[in-house]
């Protein structure tokens, strides 16, 4: 068994011990994310990373390192802080061996929420964005030979990476969410006012640095996913910006509630988008 195989299989029995069965659906939470997801949740159970041998800690302000059970809308719900970058140094596998563990355990859907800039003047801050597509500008992929859990190369489909089905019947359900096209890339640096008339030439309507390998390995995996942005800020260059990662953490407070709505909402549902993991290619 590998060194990666191992970690994923340590968290996996520490998942099963702490929380029991798999919940019906995981969620990563972005910045800021933290304190709005929580209070959503009935009979919390919390139990610290430092608990699961293996998962990467983080290194910046606002990805709490804690993993939180609890039900919501009659779903069980694992919400699942501490999210971890590529800028902090670390390999695409470490990005993801949260999410391949929790698909190991049998978690069938995940739903991967973060903070982003907005590509668009037509998405404020605060705005919220279902994934339907993406870019991946710069991030490392966790399907290479010396990233995957048993040491091969993966090719994988990426057709719907993001569940038409259920994107469809949350916007059904949310009139002021808009799906749109992410583009990733490795930060820390902001982009300049530059880079970002570039990617609105590409198509994307908003940029961050996360989630796009976690969203893969949760496919290659057989998970269903869902991906969902909130506009923390315009990128550089609209509206005279200047991105900063305390108006990241701000605006992510300043917005909570509708934030909150929307995550109620991808929870709620899932169950009519369909059950079970999708199949891998």
């Amino acid at each position: 068994m590998s060194s990666e195989s191992s970690h994923i299989q340590s968290i996996q029995e520490a998942l099963k011990k702490h929380f029991g069965n798999a919940p019906d659906i995981g969620v990563v939470l972005g910045s800021g994310w933290a304190e709005q997801a929580d209070g959503l949740l009935e009979n919390i159970q919390r139990v610290p990373l430092t608990e699961f041998s293996g998962w990467p800690l983080p290194r910046v302000q606002g990805h709490s390192p804690e993993l939180r059970m609890g039900t919501l809308e009659g779903k069980r719900v694992l919400l699942c802080g501490g999210r971890v970058h590529a800028y902090e140094g670390y390999e695409a596998k470490e990005l993801v061996r949260g999410v391949r563990s929790l698909a190991a355990w049998g978690t069938s859907a995940v739903l991967l929420l973060n903070a982003a800039g907005s590509l668009r003047e037509d998405r404020a801050p605060g705005s919220l964005m279902p994934f339907a597509d993406h870019i991946n500008g710069s991030l490392p992929n966790p399907l290479c030979t010396d990233q995957t859990a048993d040491g091969t190369v993966v090719f994988q489909n990426l057709v719907d990476l993001y569940d038409p089905t259920w994107r469809t019947e949350l916007c059904q359900t949310q009139a002021t969410l808009r799906p749109g096209v992410y583009v990733g890339l490795r930060g820390p640096s902001y982009e300049t006012p530059a880079e970002v008339r570039y990617w609105q030439g590409q198509g994307a309507d908003a940029v961050g640095m996360s989630t796009i390998p976690e969203a893969i390995a949760a496919r290659t995996a057989g998970m269903k996913v869902m991906a969902l942005s909130m506009m923390t800020n315009y990128a550089a260059g609209l509206g005279g910006s200047q991105p900063s990662h305390a108006e990241v953490l701000e605006t992510a407070k300043k917005h909570g509630v509708q934030a909150a709505q929307a995550l109620l909402a991808a929870v709620s549902v899932l169950s009519r988008a369909g059950k079970g993991k999708v199949k891998s290619k």
